[in-house]
């Protein structure tokens, strides 16, 4: 059975040969937002991929190593379908990270490579289970506010599979707590 990843993915692969870009008569405040948006959650997925591998590569308990690497795997695909459809929608993505994002991240980064064994298990699945319900909570804002369809529909598409991964991170981190 397909992934719901893989789904989307075909979606969004068959929509660029069915669909005129949205930029064609937007004004530059919608192109503007769109670009913030798809930007934003760019770097978001390339952090959680990050982590992702970290925790594959660092964990003790074999249920996070697989998590991080599932969390790795899904936000990679996740990063390229936003890299398509910023391409069908005409949207140049910069691969620069503003300084606070990039803070944020060698903050995490650093914190969590400090630690190893029972210790990064634990501040990992916490941390991933915070940043899903930061990122799910975004997402549904941005969903309300998106003028640009193909990216509010890309959104709506993604939504569900942030709400997965922050179930499977609580299940994982209730996994720890009952066999540490």
């Amino acid at each position: 059975m397909p992934s719901i990843l893989h789904i989307i993915f075909v979606v969004l692969t068959v929509s660029q040969f069915n669909v005129i870009p949205d930029t064609f008569g937007e004004t530059t405040d919608v192109q503007s937002e769109s670009q913030s948006v798809l930007k934003q959650a760019a770097d978001e997925m390339q952090v959680e991929m990050s982590l992702g591998q970290i925790a594959a590569q660092r964990a003790s308990s074999k249920r996070v190593q697989e998590f991080g690497q599932h969390m790795a795997e899904d936000h990679k695909k996740v990063g390229q379908q936003i890299q398509l459809l910023a391409l069908q929608q005409g949207i140049t993505l910069s691969s620069d990270h503003g300084d606070e994002q990039r803070n944020n991240q060698d903050k995490k980064l650093e914190k969590l490579s400090k630690l190893s064994g029972h210790a990064f298990d634990r501040e990992y699945m916490d941390y991933s289970i915070r940043d899903h319900e930061i990122a799910i909570e975004q997402f549904r804002q941005r969903a309300g506010i998106v003028k640009n369809q193909g990216v509010k529909q890309w959104i709506l598409l993604v939504l569900p599979i942030l709400e997965n991964h922050r179930e499977q991170a609580h299940r994982v981190k209730y996994s720890l707590q009952t066999n540490p």
